[in-house]
């Protein structure tokens, strides 16, 4: 039998993909939630690779959880309960009466099979959250609990030390929120989220609720971690290192990784009672004058006040912490050599998960049917691939950054991509793509392959550059978005210096999207997010497409071109914010210095005529080396000031925002306190790891 062609092999592989295995998937994995160490299901993962040809293992890591027992969440009111009349209770509550109880309970809707309350861990929880109690504590709204939304509670004397905090999601990461309180002194923390967030699709625009229609369910609760990802992820209690079975791991102290402080998830719905017995107390947006001007949510009846409150409000949370098995599974396809790409997606969720992770979960089974397919007709990928199914990605990105950890050696030798979908599609219709610019020339390519789940005639590229031109009228080819933090990619990218992307259709969505609740069901999805499961279907086709790109050829598929541009873009963003002292000139010469570098690298590896797929073996390795080593020569081995995971010097979450990434980090965070001669230091460790790269394009011996 012969070879099949990469032609031949790139056609198949967008062939594949059935919308009807996917819908079969979907609800298959989300009739049950699949919590973190779910052995069955990681073996069922196993074996349905197996039977498409992809040989695949089950690994082990032993690792610190915790595990809800009781949570209660009670406003106290004595007598009167408005803030102008109210008299002061005791400390220890004295002689208030509880008024109300948070439910702490989503209802079951009728429509919706697996909404029930026993679905998934309780409404009530956080993972890697802090267990114990604050009681008959003072209130405080501190908006979207952002360093900056505390900075100004501060400067209006709102005090925040020995109270009970209440914010609401958005901006930043939710463990995040929880940092901000506990370093100012707070005594719990209580996240709910507001229907202001959810744009159009509000009760207040004459949208119903879930089930009826695409607003969100008032007792929708998103759970998540607390983990302080922005800092570092994994196990905190082995930070560097895998938390490997057996007792001969060293465990360290997981204090600054995680919080110290109790924090609860509430809906909008339980939050209302206490954002009520804030009416009148403190300062009111208004008064807050324009700091103020987002603090105002979309509930009816209140008025956002700062507090305190003089009703007072206790919060407990308690449960178990103890280290319990993950498995992540990983199939292998060998390749011609050693060098190769990591697809992953996780396999646990808080609840039933049909977004997060199944939609994921479904799209990387059908490529691993198509690998296996391609297998079958005698094809050979040049590199090996490497199939992850992550465990507990959910309490902090762990089962990819254990195996990250243990296997640092061999992918930093070995590993040129990590492909990551932790959701096909939340809703969106159009792409939203994060990472490396290396591997932006490779995505246009392939999605400008792919049809459009949703506009005949059109491509997925077609609506990514449509949806980009709206804020960028002159912009010829999309780009990629700065990658942050939040899933599996983040070892590979932020602390190894791998190439990543990570995929989802998330943009101009047509409903709310229940995140981390027990609407997260496959009723939603094929009710809301995706009818028909045609973003399904893209994102396997263009996942599946991608990585045979990415292993077919000899030659890797990237264009430093790309970096040179995304780094002279992110300069012009610094130039543009005009900071008095700032010294750019070094950065921009040397980033000069770069893109003539990476032309002249470009041009000897793609030379226009050469036919790259027929290079020596010996050309294409030391052409791919040279690319891979210059990703990885932005690590700075101390690692970014107070989070020596995070290496990268040209990418990393933002510090106080951890989902979204920014560019220059260490020059951006010394901006953001004001410290110009630290920023001006940073600039000069980026200069020299920039200057590395340039000097690794001089060394290498490509012709």
């Amino acid at each position: 039998m012969r070879t099949l062609s990469q032609e031949d092999a790139e056609r198949l592989i967008l062939q594949t993909p059935e919308a009807e295995r996917l819908r079969s998937h979907s609800k298959l994995y989300s009739a049950n939630p699949h919590l973190a160490g779910d052995l069955p299901h990681a073996e069922r993962i196993r074996d349905l690779w197996r039977s498409y040809g992809v040989p695949a293992e089950l690994t082990r890591y032993d690792v610190l959880q915790n595990f809800p027992t009781h949570s209660a969440l009670r406003l106290h009111y004595h007598h009167r309960h408005h803030c102008e009349e109210e008299e002061e209770e005791e400390e220890d509550g004295g002689s208030s009466v509880a008024s109300f109880d948070a439910s702490l309970v989503e209802d079951e809707v009728p429509e919706d099979p697996t909404s029930a309350p026993e679905n998934g861990l309780p409404a009530f929880f956080f993972g890697y959250g802090a267990h114990g109690a604050a009681r008959a504590r003072e209130l405080v709204y501190a908006n979207f609990g952002t360093p900056a939304d505390f900075r100004l509670l501060a400067s209006r004397g709102v005090p925040v030390a020995g109270r009970i905090v209440l914010c609401r999601y958005g901006k930043v990461l939710r463990g995040l929120k929880v940092r901000a309180a506990e370093q100012l002194g707070a005594a719990g923390v209580v996240v709910y989220g507001d229907p202001r967030e959810d744009g159009e699709y509000t009760a207040r625009n004459g949208y119903e609720a879930y089930p009826r229609g695409p607003a969100r369910h008032p007792k929708s609760v998103q759970r998540g971690s607390v983990g302080y990802f922005s800092v570092a992820v994994g196990d905190p209690t082995t930070p560097g290192y895998p938390s490997l079975p057996g007792g001969g791991t060293e465990r360290r102290d997981p204090r600054g990784a995680i919080p110290s402080i109790p924090s609860l998830p509430i809906s909008f719905s339980d939050a209302i009672p206490f954002l009520k017995a804030l009416n009148g107390c403190g300062l009111s947006p208004e008064e807050l004058g324009v700091a103020g001007s987002d603090w105002k949510g979309g509930l009816d009846g209140i008025d956002y006040c700062t507090g305190p409150s003089k009703a007072r409000v206790t919060l407990c949370s308690e449960g178990e912490y103890r280290y319990s098995p993950i498995y992540n599974v990983i199939g292998t396809i060998e390749g011609v050599t050693d060098e190769c790409v990591v697809l992953g997606n996780h396999h646990d969720s808080w609840c039933c998960g049909a977004v997060d992770p199944v939609s994921g979960s479904a799209a990387m089974n059908e490529v691993a049917r198509g690998l296996g397919g391609l297998l079958d007709k005698n094809w050979k990928p040049y590199r090996k691939i490497v199939l992850a199914s992550w465990d507990n990605e959910e309490y902090g990105l762990v089962g990819s950054t254990e195996y990250g950890e243990d296997n640092a050696n061999w992918l930093t030798e070995n590993c040129v991509a990590y492909i990551n979908v932790d959701e096909a599609t939340n809703g969106g219709n159009i792409l939203g793509a994060y990472g490396s610019p290396f591997l932006t020339h490779v995505l246009r390519d392939a999605a400008a392959m792919v049809p459009s789940p949703i506009n005949e005639g059109k491509t997925v590229y077609d609506d990514w550059l449509d949806l980009q031109q709206e804020t960028m009228d002159d912009l010829k080819q999309p780009n990629l978005t700065v990658m942050g933090t939040g899933s599996d990619y983040t070892v590979f990218f932020h602390h190894l210096g791998i190439s990543s992307l990570d995929l989802l259709f998330n943009q101009k969505g047509m409903g709310v999207y229940p995140y981390h609740s027990n609407y997260d069901s496959y009723y939603w999805i094929d009710k809301f997010g995706d009818p028909g499961f045609k973003k399904h279907l893209a994102m396997a086709r263009l996942w599946g497409l991608l990585t045979v790109k990415l292993v077919g050829t000899p030659v890797l598929a990237f264009r430093a071109s790309d970096y040179a541009d995304a780094l002279k873009r992110h300069a012009r963003s610094l130039r543009g914010k005009g900071t008095p002292g700032l010294d750019l000139e070094p950065l921009e010469t040397s980033i000069s210095r770069f893109e003539v570098a990476m032309a002249a690298l470009d041009s000897t590896v793609h030379r226009t005529g050469r036919d790259t797929s027929r290079q020596p073996h010996s050309v294409a390795r030391e052409a791919n080396k040279t690319y891979m080593m210059i990703e990885r020569s932005f690590l700075h081995e101390s690692g970014l000031p107070g989070r020596p995971f995070y290496k990268h010097l040209i990418f990393a979450p933002g510090l106080w925002t951890g989902y979204d990434g920014v560019a220059f980090p260490g020059v951006t965070e010394c901006l953001e306190n004001g410290d110009v001669s630290g920023a001006n230091a940073w600039i000069r460790e980026v200069v020299k790891v920039i200057d590395k790269a340039c000097s690794i394009v001089d060394d290498a011996k490509l012709n």
